[in-house]
């Protein structure tokens, strides 16, 4: 596939690229195969084809952060429809977005003696010595976006986690603005340091813009997530102070900070002067997508697969009940552009990112007596 980056040369990035000629002569090929294997839609299954078949009768509790969190009640919606499949019992426990409620709700959920504990985007290190004791009650805890990375934490008493590799997904997205930049990417980018992974994708994004030579990061914005509101119209106004000659693109954690960017954004387009091409290294909001299918604001947002996120925690999860070790499976880094973003916003699409590689049918084929 030839991406075709005709939409880079939307209205909004008139001034900001030119003909420089690439610099990076070794980092762009690699960088524009990253970006065009991520455009592609999965159309064929990559995870797991074996597995223990379905046992019978358990007893499942979700603990979620917060219900009302798109991502959070994605998966969980995703868990429920895998289950409809077995003879599984499924309950819900809202932590309504408060750490202290969140921890109430896991020993809530322990007293009802489960089979086992579903983490919805709780940090499972904050809450590692009621784990452990469910651990030692014998119910399973698997995690989504419990940990920063995938896999098992056995000294939490974690079986396993489910998420994207979050550095893989700040590879690609900082790529992304490297080839759209044709080389000679200049980015700010945001993140949120009270969170030691948001923090890491960060530095994964700086790290990938300075190995393609051409390319420079600016400076490194940290802004909390909590704060966004309130902070990011000034946060505008500082940077746009110091860099607004020399950037080209933004590069941000999460969705949020250019949502919350775009009333400065706005003001700049009034005064005829260049904003920056804004690319998210996560999230894949309905705003987002709105935005990137109107060329208005922002190039690109990473989403994740929620639904199959829920089927992998239940074949996971299944895999613990017969003592067997977790998949390992973690699927590919999938990025939404103008390319692609259309089916997202169809009629009678429920606007989440949802592959159509047969994942459903893989997991019902390895549960299948």
């Amino acid at each position: 596939m030839n991406m075709n980056f005709k939409f880079v040369a939307l209205a909004f990035t008139v001034g900001i690229l030119s003909s420089r000629s690439c610099l990076a002569e070794s980092c762009m090929p690699y960088a524009q195969e990253k970006v065009n294997n991520a455009i592609e839609t999965p159309h064929k299954w990559d995870g797991p084809s074996d597995g223990p078949e379905a046992v019978l009768e358990k007893s499942i509790i979700f603990v979620a952060s917060d219900l009302r969190n798109g991502g959070v009640y994605g998966v969980a919606r995703g868990m429920s429809e895998a289950i409809s499949n077995l003879d599984w019992k499924l309950r819900f426990i809202d932590g309504l977005g408060s750490e202290v409620r969140q921890g109430a709700s896991i020993r809530k959920a322990i007293g009802f003696e489960p089979d086992a504990i579903v983490l919805g985007g709780i940090d499972a290190n904050r809450h590692k010595e009621v784990l452990k004791l469910a651990e030692r009650l014998g119910i399973v805890i698997v995690g989504w976006h419990a940990t920063a990375f995938a896999g098992g934490s056995p000294e939490i008493g974690l079986y396993t986690n489910i998420t994207t590799d979050p550095l893989a997904v700040a590879e690609v997205a900082a790529l992304l603005a490297v080839v759209s930049a044709e080389g000679s990417a200049k980015v700010i980018i945001f993140t949120d340091p009270n969170y030691k992974i948001a923090v890491e994708k960060a530095n994964a994004m700086a790290e990938a813009i300075q190995h393609c030579r051409g390319s420079e990061v600016l400076r490194i914005e940290s802004l909390p997530l909590d704060k966004i509101a309130q902070e990011m119209p000034m946060t505008i106004k500082r940077l746009w102070r110091q860099y607004a000659d020399q950037v080209t693109h933004i590069l941000a954690i999460n969705d949020l900070y250019i949502d919350f960017a775009i009333p400065s954004f706005e003001s700049l387009l009034v005064k005829n002067e260049p904003i920056p091409i804004n690319i998210s290294a996560g999230d894949g909001s309905k705003a987002a997508y709105k935005r990137i299918n109107n060329a208005l604001f922002q190039l690109a947002t990473v989403p994740e697969p929620l639904y199959q996120h829920g089927w992998q925690i239940v074949d996971e999860l299944n895999r613990a009940f017969n003592a067997q070790a977790p998949s390992g499976y973690s699927g590919p880094v999938h990025i939404v552009t103008p390319e692609n973003v259309e089916g997202l916003l169809s009629h009678d699409h429920t606007g989440i990112y949802d592959p159509k590689n047969g994942y459903r049918k893989a997991y019902m084929k390895i549960w299948k007596p």
